[in-house]
């Protein structure tokens, strides 16, 4: 027996919420569950509580089986037998993950939310427009991992009220956040919201060297850069005047980047060597590293104080369920 500990939860916000409203989610059995210890039902034994929710083994394997079509399709490779042997491994994973969406799903249910019936029922019947007979649709639904219709709906039904669900706790995290909070984070994680130097460069890649000495002195004369560059360049950038546009640290070859780093903007120069030639650089624009002012990014430190809220809020829910899982009736 487990209880669900904070240190082994996912980021709900990210894969498992993914999972839950796309693919995984079915309706739970409710009712009063059995002692933890009852060893009724042995061959399907309980897996998952959720106070008086709980799910049985049946229930989790096959909403583990349409969670690996779903990945094992989107990889382009074939589902069958040894395929899932082979992934059966992460089952364990895949029980805490369904457990904290089954603490969301207990949640919403409290909190009386309930689905929208017909557009549950409109997303059936599209997916039964999508083939030509009953034996074809459920060949169909087959082949994702369900056993059956309800299945599918009982997917749809979890998905929309813990989508509900999410949107309530978002809403509530939007209207606590006050313009002090969204500044003081901004204060504490301005790291977060720095901006890395920036250069902006043009550049003459020739073969040989003695060509970039006189491409050198004919700029000096008063030669655009950039005619230049269309007329003698050696690579892809001469179509375009020798822009590389602009870049950071750590992008170019050592020996270029150094070059440019040590480039005065506005002024050729040159000519520096690189395993693809010689160089002539012009450096049109620099950007200093810095922390973009709080006028600018004000909408998106707010933004991300509401996401950070609502992922707490989140966690509290879970942390707060009760969730147990029972990973050693698994089986092999």
């Amino acid at each position: 027996m487990k209880p669900l500990h904070s240190r082994t939860r996912t980021s709900v916000i990210g894969l498992g919420l993914a999972l839950l409203l796309t693919l995984t989610t079915a309706w739970a059995q409710e009712g009063a569950a059995p002692p933890a210890d009852q060893p009724a039902q042995s061959d399907d034994p309980i897996v998952i509580q959720v106070g008086s929710t709980f799910e049985r083994l049946s229930d989790l394997e096959w909403r583990f089986e349409v969670a690996l079509r779903s990945l094992t399709a989107q990889q382009g490779i074939p589902f069958g037998p040894e395929v899932a042997a082979r992934l059966r491994p992460l089952l364990p994973t895949y029980l805490d993950q369904r457990s904290q969406e089954l603490a969301l799903v207990v949640e919403a249910r409290r909190r009386g939310l309930t689905p929208d019936t017909e557009q549950v029922e409109a997303d059936l019947e599209g997916l039964r427009d999508t083939t030509e007979s009953q034996e074809e649709y459920e060949a169909l639904l087959a082949s994702a991992g369900f056993r059956s219709e309800e299945q599918v709906r009982g997917m749809l039904i979890e998905a929309d009220i813990v989508d509900q669900l999410i949107r309530e706790l978002r809403t509530n995290a939007e209207a606590n956040v006050t313009d002090a909070t969204v500044r003081a984070r901004y204060l504490a994680e301005r790291e977060r919201f720095t901006v890395p130097e920036s250069i902006c460069a043009r550049h003459i890649l020739v073969a040989e060297e003695a060509l970039a000495a006189e491409l050198m002195g004919r700029l000096a004369a008063g030669e655009a850069f950039e005619d230049l560059a269309a007329e003698h360049g050696t690579d892809a950038t001469r179509s375009r005047g020798g822009d590389l546009g602009c870049f950071g640290r750590g992008v170019m070859v050592p020996d270029f980047e150094a070059a440019v780093l040590g480039a005065e903007v506005g002024v050729p120069s040159g000519p520096v060597q690189t395993q693809f030639g010689y160089h002539l650089v012009l450096v049109y624009e620099r950007t200093p590293a810095g922390v973009q002012p709080f006028a600018e990014v004000e909408e998106q430190v707010r933004e991300y104080v509401v996401s950070l809220a609502t992922e707490a809020a989140i966690d509290g829910i879970i942390e707060g369920s009760g969730a147990i899982t029972y990973p050693e009736r698994l089986g092999e």
